[in-house]
């Protein structure tokens, strides 16, 4: 690593100042000057998108950007500052970023802007992860945390007079009510953190536009969560971006239709104003440029169904999904590697990302049975195709059913067999791409897997349309959960390499086919070489999945083993859980409220002041690959 402080008095571009130049009382602590906003004076707050940014031009004032530190790593420039978002209330609010490039690029690259996520902070992997695929990245500290490697002393995120952090004012960004850290005196979107991170978003735009190393015409944007949300607001309010890539955020309110489903799971609505002015609708129908969404089936902050059901108001003419099963805020390389792949797609036209493959679901078959098919695009890079469906209302901890699909040419087909026509059923797929093409990955991922995830669109039933189509229940109970752990297809892995804190784990028991039966026992052949400790963990009306049950709560049981060359079938009733946390201190006294299982080598107790975990000590191990079988309920 070389470093170069001060390396120079200004930038490439004349307005882009850095350190050693920079006049002390531009930045006089309290120093009064000009708003950015001008103040309402009894005029009605903005009641729309278009009229909360109408006049607002992210070029209007001086960036006045402080380099405090250039280095360079594994080949690539990157330089600490800071930048002016604006004027609010008499004091200037500066945003601490990273920006960073391919040492020495002589051509003019494609670049991206990242926005972090809650409670995280811009960090220097974003711009490497960036620049080893041959992109500018300028990543965002919109949350105000000390930025990686700032030395004492150094400047950071500093919002003045307001505050867009998640510290104590209006911390979970729901609120339009005014305080002493808001832009305006009454009820108005511009009191809202969004859309102040959005302003400083849109400046860094203009950053990026500036710098020498940049196409100011293909510019991207990304984020996680938090961050996926602030994506789809700023590809929404500023045309400069050509191409976004949303991960867990995004996806908005759920739509009248959704939020009348008993039980859906979605969260209570927020005031008119900010559903008009802040909630992601208004933004996704003023998207015109591609946009890629990436999430799991099961999150709680990119909600699933109002993805999909919100996306359909997109002006853009290329939409993508790539949906990870089971999984909740978090995803497979399969799931991940499609986000750079859909920048070399839009911003570097060096990739062919396959177009969101067709789904058709007919109800009206002879036997009974909702019947799928699908339809991919480039079916000869086809390597697999997975389509899923539910019976689960509820969004956030529905369990996905994978059919079994066969090929007829170029099109794929399932049966999809329900247990009562009095739940409605959800259908979507994915479609498995080889992985061809050159593609650096994050530095805890950073080698492409073989295939990448592109999703369809989601079709969904009524009981009631199930009903008069003709469609039958089998009302099947099967008391085997899992017989074969040979994919964990319908699981999803945690840490699996790792021998202290590797977990499995399924929501497939809260399926009325696979639900357990009263006083049931619960049963899995182990084979173990070594004496091992294992936890069966459940989590009980998790997301408040069954509203009419107060209580929610994480229970194990403990079952330790003898390693033995011979399978062994340890079983735990509900009387073995212990509470492991929860809001009340309770017994776990049935199943009918589980809404997930997992297999885990290790737990953590709440502890007074300590960390307890169990098993004790760190001899005890349980190495991969792990043998499992037959996972079953059994009634005495």
């Amino acid at each position: 690593m070389s470093e170069k402080p001060g390396a120079e008095p200004f930038c490439r571009a004349c307005e882009h100042w850095i350190r050693v130049a920079v006049p002390v009382v531009l930045f006089a602590a309290g120093m009064a000057v000009a708003d950015t906003l001008p103040r309402l004076e009894g005029r009605q707050p903005p009641q729309s998108v278009e009229e909360l940014w109408a006049n607002y031009d992210p070029d209007a004032e001086p960036l006045e950007v402080e380099v405090i530190r250039e280095f360079e790593e594994e080949g690539i420039t990157i330089r600490m500052l800071t930048y002016t978002v604006g004027s609010f209330r008499g004091r200037k609010s500066r945003m601490a970023a990273y920006y960073g490039f391919p040492t020495g690029t002589k051509a003019k690259l494609p670049a991206l802007i990242q926005m972090h996520g809650g409670g995280q902070r811009a960090e220097v992997h974003s711009i490497k992860y960036a620049a080893q695929n041959g992109y500018a990245c300028l990543a965002l500290n919109w949350g105000g945390r000390i930025l990686e490697r700032a030395r004492e002393g150094d400047p950071g995120t500093d919002w003045g007079a307001v505050d867009a952090t998640q510290t104590g004012h209006n911390s979970h960004y729901g609120s339009l009510i005014p305080d002493d850290r808001t832009v305006d005196t009454v009820e108005s979107p511009r009191n809202s953190n969004w859309f102040l991170i959005v302003m400083a978003a849109r400046r860094g735009v203009s950053f990026l536009q500036k710098q020498a190393e940049v196409d100011p015409d293909r510019i991207g944007a990304f984020g996680h969560s938090m961050g996926g949300k602030l994506t789809v607001m700023l590809a929404g309010s500023d045309e400069r971006i050509v191409a976004a890539a949303p991960s867990c955020g995004g996806g908005g309110s759920a739509p009248g239709h959704i939020r009348a489903r008993a039980n859906a799971g979605v969260r209570p609505r927020k005031s008119a104003l900010w559903h008009r002015t802040i909630d992601d609708p208004p933004y996704l129908e003023r998207i015109t440029a591609p946009i890629l969404y990436m999430g799991p089936q099961n999150d709680f902050n990119g909600i699933l169904d109002n993805v999909y059901a919100n996306w359909e108001r997109l002006g853009s003419k290329v939409v993508s999904y790539t949906v990870n099963p089971h999984m909740n805020h978090r995803a497979t390389p399969e799931h991940v590697f499609p986000g750079m792949l859909f920048f070399e797609a839009h911003l570097k036209g060096a990739f062919d990302f396959p177009v969101t493959p067709e789904l058709r679901v007919t109800l009206e078959e002879k036997d009974g049975i909702p019947r799928a098919s699908l339809v991919p695009d480039q079916p000869g890079r086809v390597a697999e195709v997975e389509i899923y469906y539910s019976v689960d209302s509820h969004i956030l901890t529905r369990f996905w059913r994978t059919a079994t699909a066969e090929r007829e040419g170029d099109s794929w087909s399932a049966r999809l067999p329900v247990f009562s026509t009095g739940q409605p059923l959800f259908v979507m797929a994915n479609v498995y791409y080889r992985l061809d093409h050159k593609v650096v990955g994050y530095r805890w991922m950073k080698n492409p897997p073989g295939t990448f995830g592109v999703s369809s669109g989601m079709d969904s039933f009524t009981p009631e349309q199930l009903a008069s189509s003709g469609v039958r229940g089998d009302g099947k109970q099967n008391p085997m959960i899992e017989a074969e752990f040979t994919d964990f297809q319908d699981w999803y892995r945690l840490n699996w390499e790792n021998p202290h804190w590797w977990s499995a784990w399924t929501r497939k028991v809260k399926d009325p086919g696979f639900a357990a039966p009263a006083g049931a026992r619960l049963l899995l052949d182990v084979k173990v070489e070594d004496d091992t400790t294992l936890f069966f963990v459940v989590k009980d009306n998790s997301w408040g999945a069954f509203p009419a049950m107060r209580r929610q709560g994480e229970f194990y049981a403990r079952v330790d083993l003898k390693g033995s060359p011979a399978w062994q079938t340890p079983g735990v009733t509900l009387a073995d859980f212990k509470l492991l946390e929860g809001r009340q201190n309770y017994a776990l006294q049935s199943w009918k409220h589980v809404t997930e299982l997992g297999l885990c080598g290790r737990v953590v107790l709440p502890g007074e002041g300590r960390r307890i975990e169990l098993p004790e000590g760190s001899e005890v191990r349980w190495r991969s690959p792990r043998f499992f079988r037959n996972l079953r309920w059994e009634v005495p």
